[in-house]
């Protein structure tokens, strides 16, 4: 009778052992796998992050050129209109300082 609770109490311990053994299998792989996903998740959010900046960026580009373009067309406009005005002007200031 005392050999069979010793067997017993050896099965148990091996259980037990084998038990904490899967346990902790099951966890590194579990650990594992969460690892792989979060790596793959961050990834893709910065894939994501890089094509969103790049779209800014070109967006922006494309703004300032055309603000760039309407200034340039303010100021000939401008220079323009003051170099039609250049001959009564330098004619009035002529009249000013010679009379």
């Amino acid at each position: 009778m005392l050999e069979e609770i010793k067997a017993a109490e050896e099965a148990a311990t091996t259980s037990k052992h084998e038990a904490n053994l899967t346990a902790r299998n099951m966890l590194r792989e579990t650990e594992d796998e969460a690892a792989k996903t979060a790596e793959a998740m961050l990834t893709a959010a910065r894939k994501a992050a890089k094509e969103k900046i790049a779209a800014a960026e070109a967006q922006s580009k494309i703004k300032a050129r055309a603000l760039v373009d309407e200034r340039a067309r303010s100021d000939r406009a401008q220079a323009q209109v003051a170099r039609e005005k250049l001959a009564a002007a330098v004619a009035y200031i002529v009249e000013k300082v010679v009379v």
